[in-house]
């Protein structure tokens, strides 16, 4: 059966906690599965004490930190500070019992950066890591990135053992910055056994990942829900832009998502 997430920022508890306390509720009242819980690095002192409290007995997967933040594995020099990064992740996932880490690749669509990104994966040898597809452009940095492709995300795979998070956006984006057919694309990321999804809305055919409520856009959802994810896994709503003020949207997003099951 599948599993409907809802995300949250650890550092949603000292910027917005209302709506922190609004998302857990909604958890615990059946509307979604389970939290996916995004940590920026150095936030485990922070906050962990309470969300250990909040999140008891709930389903949590994690996001690491990405190179919007600065975490950038395909930076050879960065290595030591990428782990560091990452450490808040490690702890929350420690802490909540956590069995999926999403990772992001980096920077820079070079052969040597998309290697620099498989060492790392290798190196850091957390089975609880998924690698995350990614667009071709950062739309918060202007840079561009690797990991953009079924082949790439293949070879961080099959070096390091790591698991796969699917992000549908980021598929149709890379995509269309590269004139790929959007479907073969998926059937090839589906062929490598997805442990969860990211599903929002968009645009066709734009290279933008813009994050839309469902029925924002025109991406075939009902096709990408039934027939591009497997029976039994997670599905994270990334939906929305901007800061969150009520959870209702994503209440709303469920309803929408829930309505397209076949």
């Amino acid at each position: 059966m599948k599993k409907f997430g809802v995300k949250l920022w650890s550092r949603d508890y000292a910027k917005n906690p209302e709506f922190a306390r609004q998302s857990v509720a909604a958890v615990k009242d059946g509307y979604f599965d389970y939290i996916e819980l995004f940590v920026p690095p150095a936030t485990y002192d922070d906050f962990h004490t309470q969300i250990a409290s909040e999140f008891k007995k709930l389903k949590v997967i994690i996001h690491a930190p990405h190179s919007v933040f600065g975490l950038d594995t395909g930076n050879k020099e960065r290595f030591a500070q990428n782990c560091a990064d990452l450490k808040a992740s490690q702890q929350y996932a420690d802490l909540l019992g956590a069995e999926i880490i999403i990772l992001h690749p980096g920077y820079n669509e070079e052969e040597k950066y998309l290697e620099e990104s498989i060492r790392q994966f290798k190196s850091i040898n957390d089975k609880r890591i998924a690698v995350e597809n990614l667009p071709l452009l950062c739309t918060a940095t202007g840079k561009y990135l690797h990991g953009t492709s079924p082949a790439q995300i293949r070879q961080i795979m099959e070096a390091s053992g790591c698991q796969f998070c699917l992000d549908f956006s980021h598929a149709i984006c890379a995509a269309n910055s590269y004139n790929r057919d959007k479907f073969e694309d998926l059937k090839a990321y589906q062929a490598l056994n997805p442990v969860m999804y990211h599903m929002c809305d968009g645009e066709w055919t734009s290279d933008k990942d813009e994050h839309r409520h469902y029925g924002e856009g025109n991406y075939p959802l009902a096709e990408l829900l039934n027939n591009y994810t497997n029976p039994d896994t997670f599905i994270t709503m990334e939906t929305g832009y901007g800061i969150p003020t009520a959870i209702q949207p994503w209440i709303d997003d469920i309803t929408y998502l829930k309505s397209l099951l076949k």
